[in-house]
């Protein structure tokens, strides 16, 4: 004790260095227990097995519960007052039941004072039109008896020039007559005279010869000079005769020229009373045509007033377009309408979900897919439904997005516009496939796809059963079928091409592939997995 005493000092130092000594050991112990743990976590192989799964690909989206149909209801009038207003904010209404009443008294008045403008209108209108239409039967009368004077005035012409033309005729059949007859006359008065010349030649010749032959002589020439006088007489009556019945018949022709220039004249004047007429019945029909047109057209802005006051005053009685809840009244007893929503309806006998979905998974969505929708106010109860619209263009925000609408077609009372809904469009779906889990398929050199198959010669020691974890959700410790190998696994690899994938699991095919073959899941050992590990580990040795 004395010692211990008087080297006190060294004594304390003793036992911390007693002490460091054995802290540095243990932690030296510590540390390589921990380095042999973490190397043996990092360099032992996981396995699954090859299973048979149904798997589901699809994309999730958040959105919130509407109604299939919204109807916010308007009146076609404006500036009228509002005398009822029967229901309000949370009442069911069906198709056809009142929502607003709005006064019609200025309306009703407004109508009444253009339904008279109109009977006025119209009354004037049809007097014009009687007055044109009898117009017309007038000139159509009128018109008739001057054509048929006319046609008797052209019949009268005719007549007469046809009797001028018997008239002439007969004229100049005398006038030939009378022509052939002096003719033959002077014909005859010729040829006296030509034999008195004769038988004065005779005569001059036989002067010194036979009396007797010269006294004959002088009695033919006496006879003949007898004819010659007679003849002459004759023929001067003739030509006096010839000459009278050439002026009657040339009188005749100048009768029959002026009575065909009459008979032209008529014909002419009927051309021209049937052109006057026809034109004046034309003026008179257009007059008809033109108070018929008037008489259809007038009034026209007092009917279309009157239409549009009948049809604001059916517009202040509104009524419920369509069944569903009342969700907002903006109208209340008193107020004036000046236009805008009076009520909002909601059809809550179908619902629909919008949600926003991410450029990268939109050209998987299409109209028709199936889809499972969950709400909170529903729980776990999963509503089927389909994608029944996909919006054109995006919609630019924190990222791009495009708005696709589901319907949900499982009735459901307990469904609530507004409600948050989480879905799965469902993109395609394959039943009792052999799958692996997604990081056991590797991407070979060349890029296509393989698995390592555990060498059923090599050893390899059957790891701990286990559950495979619930579809789309990542597994709970290891696969099924998986064990902690030795670093010794012998392993060989299969080509394979991926099928369908969901969250976790991938659906493989290829020569040799089958169910219950073991495959190596790849570790990941970057340093986030080392720090799991000294995080699963604890503080090495307690420190």
């Amino acid at each position: 004790m004395k010692w211990i005493k008087k080297h006190k000092k060294l004594c304390i130092f003793l036992v911390i260095a007693i002490v460091l000594v054995f802290l540095i050991g243990k932690f030296v112990r510590s540390v390589q227990e921990t380095a042999e743990t973490m190397m043996s976590m990092l360099t032992r192989q996981e396995t699954a097995a090859i299973e048979r799964r149904s798997l589901v690909e699809s994309v999730s989206a958040t959105g919130s519960v509407t109604s299939a149909g919204s109807k916010s209801v308007t009146a076609e009038v404006t500036g009228v007052k509002t005398l009822s207003v029967p229901i309000q904010v949370g009442d069911m209404v069906k198709e056809g039941d009142l929502l607003c009443l709005l006064d019609t008294a200025d309306l009703e008045e407004n109508l009444a004072n253009s339904e008279l403008s109109l009977s006025v209108a119209q009354r004037r209108t049809q007097l014009d039109l009687e007055s044109a239409q009898r117009n017309l039967t007038e000139a159509g009368i009128s018109v008739q008896v001057d054509l048929s004077r006319m046609e008797e005035q052209v019949a009268s012409a005719l007549r007469t020039y046809e009797e001028a033309r018997e008239s002439m005729n007969k004229a100049g059949s005398s006038y030939g007559n009378a022509n052939n007859n002096s003719t033959e006359i002077r014909k005859a008065l010729e040829g006296y005279q030509a034999q008195l010349a004769q038988v004065n030649e005779q005569r001059d010749t036989v002067s010194g010869g036979d009396a007797s032959d010269s006294e004959e002589l002088e009695a033919q020439a006496e006879s003949l000079k007898n004819l010659i006088d007679e003849y002459q007489r004759k023929y001067s009556t003739a030509q006096e005769t010839e000459r009278n019945l050439k002026s009657v018949y040339d009188q005749a022709v100048s009768a029959v020229n002026n009575a065909y220039d009459a008979y032209e004249r008529q014909l002419q004047n009927q051309e021209d009373a049937i052109r006057n007429g026809g034109s004046t019945l034309l003026s008179r029909q257009d007059n008809v045509t033109s108070s018929r047109l008037n008489a259809s057209t007038s009034g026209l802005s007092d009917q279309q007033q009157i239409d549009r006051y009948q049809e604001q005053i059916a517009a202040c009685t509104v009524t419920a377009p369509l069944s569903g809840v009342v969700t907002a009244v903006n109208l209340e007893v008193g107020d004036k309408y000046n236009g805008g929503a009076i009520v909002t309806i909601e059809d809550i006998s179908s619902y629909e979900v919008t949600v926003e979905i991410d450029e990268y998974d939109i050209s998987k969505i299409k109209t028709g897919q199936r889809v499972v929708i969950k709400t909170n106010g529903t729980g776990d109860l999963e509503l089927e439904g389909k994608v029944i619209s996909i919006a054109p263009r995006a919609t630019v925000g924190s990222g791009v997005t495009y708005t696709v609408k589901t319907s949900i077609e499982t009735p459901c009372e307990d469904l609530r516009m507004d409600m948050t809904a989480k879905l799965s469009i469902i993109i395609s779906s394959r039943e009792n496939v052999l799958t692996v889990p997604y990081a056991a398929v590797q991407t070979a050199e060349d890029g296509s796809f393989y698995v390592e198959v555990v060498d059923e010669n090599g050893g390899a020691a059957d790891g701990p059963g286990g559950e495979a974890p619930a579809e789309g959700e990542p597994p709970t410790g290891q696969p099924r079928g998986s064990a902690a190998m030795p670093n010794a696994l012998q392993t060989r690899r299969i080509p394979v091409i991926k099928g369908i994938e969901s969250d976790y699991y991938v659906e493989i095919s290829g020569e040799g592939i089958e169910e219950g073959l073991e495959v190596i899941v790849p570790k990941d050992n970057s340093l986030d997995s080392l720090n799991d590990l000294m995080m699963q580990m604890g503080p090495m040795g307690g420190f």
